[in-house]
């Protein structure tokens, strides 16, 4: 039997030495799973705000992100920790462990922001200037080529047959 997984009907299954399937393992944990992730209730903060068929899905800057479905599709709030119901003070506790490296995560992505905003602007600036140099360039070398023309113009005699100029014989 091959040691690489194989699939089939979606699942990942593993074929052990005699060839049987592990596929009643795997589907009674991803039962487990689907159902401790799908199992959301109702939460209801201190002050009295009830978000339906709620998850934590982890720590933010400000506090614990909260995606809920309160039948106009899925939202996403952020929460203090203050706000939870003491029932749920482990879990909570646990994400708000985290909170401290969301918000460095935070500061550090605000500061490559400002950075690369920074650069843009540079970038911006010298090619502005380049352009107004290039274009100074330009209508100095166009001024330069009509004062020349004029004098040539002035420097070329006029001839008394200006018909003959263009004559084919």
């Amino acid at each position: 039997m091959s040691v690489f997984p194989r699939t089939g009907t979606g699942l990942l299954l593993h074929y052990n030495k005699r060839g049987k399937t592990m596929k009643k393992t795997y589907a009674v944990l991803l039962l487990a799973g689907i159902t401790a992730m799908s199992f959301a209730g109702d939460l209801v903060t201190k002050s009295g705000i009830t978000y339906k068929n709620y998850v934590l899905m982890g720590a933010a800057p400000q506090g614990i992100k909260v995606f809920y479905n309160n039948g106009n599709g899925d939202r996403q709030v952020i929460l203090p920790v203050d706000q939870f119901p003491d029932e749920l003070k482990e879990t909570v506790n646990k994400f708000a462990k985290n909170i401290p490296a969301a918000r460095k995560a935070a500061l550090e992505q605000a500061k490559q922001e400002k950075a690369e905003k920074a650069a843009l602007t540079k970038q911006t600036r010298a090619a502005n200037a380049r352009q107004k140099k290039s274009a100074a360039l330009l209508q100095k070398e166009l001024d330069e080529n009509k004062k020349i023309q004029e004098r040539l113009k002035k420097q070329t005699p006029v001839s008394k047959n200006n018909n003959n100029l263009f004559k084919t014989r």
